[in-house]
């Protein structure tokens, strides 16, 4: 999974290189226009295609948490780039914040994850890899720090997983947050994504490959 925002941010890298490299010329992005690449979590269908970008564009800060592993951090420094690791909110570029790492735990083990919030002319969006660290405690991180409702939630939402009474009562609550539209995609899973466009209905937001959303 892999999002390009204003033309100079990308908000992880997908997964296959070739795959991902394809995808960039088919969509025309200039590569050498990117100035901040951030990585929601070291796994490796997230962060994979960043070498590929990195081999042509120099001037990029890549914003990345920082319990990532030792072997991702050097291999980052290798490219000579700036690095940012991630503590808690910060500002990257006008409108685009970082929550800051947040752990979560999958397969066992505990995963260090970042997620993006935007402010834009419609309203907040909050954006996920995964979110390992529970896309409830993300909402009300969010929603804490901006003190507004959340207009579009997107991303991977790692609800494949749990019981369907789990994923009805956790789409129940993101309903009751006030979260106007919704856009799942990647490990968010069949049943709960079934559940999001049926309890959002005309709300629901179908995302494939080579999807644009204006928020202007």
């Amino acid at each position: 999974m892999s999002f390009i925002i204003n033309d100079d941010t990308l908000f992880d890298v997908f997964g296959n290189p070739s795959i991902f490299q394809k995808q960039l010329d088919k969509l025309s992005i200039d590569i050498t226009k990117i100035k901040n690449i951030i990585i929601s979590h070291d796994d490796w269908d997230h962060i994979s295609g960043l070498w590929r970008v990195l081999e042509r564009n120099k001037n990029v800060t890549v914003y990345i948490c920082p319990n990532f592993s030792q072997e991702i951090k050097d291999k980052i420094r290798a490219y000579n780039v700036k690095i940012v690791e991630v503590n808690g909110f910060i500002e990257i570029s006008n409108g685009i914040y970082s929550t800051g790492e947040m752990p979560g735990v999958s397969d066992k083990r505990t995963i260090y994850e970042q997620s993006l919030v935007l402010q834009t002319p419609k309203g907040t969006v909050v954006m996920t890899g995964c979110a390992h660290q529970g896309i409830i405690n993300i909402v009300e991180k969010t929603i804490s720090k901006f003190k507004d409702k959340i207009y579009l939630l997107i991303g991977g939402m790692h609800l494949k997983d749990i019981t369907k009474k789990e994923v009805d009562e956790t789409v129940l609550e993101l309903k009751n947050y006030g979260i106007e539209n919704v856009a799942p995609m990647h490990c968010t899973g069949k049943y709960a994504t079934y559940m999001m466009k049926k309890t959002f209905g005309q709300n629901f937001i179908s995302i494939k490959e080579g999807s644009n959303i204006n928020l202007a």
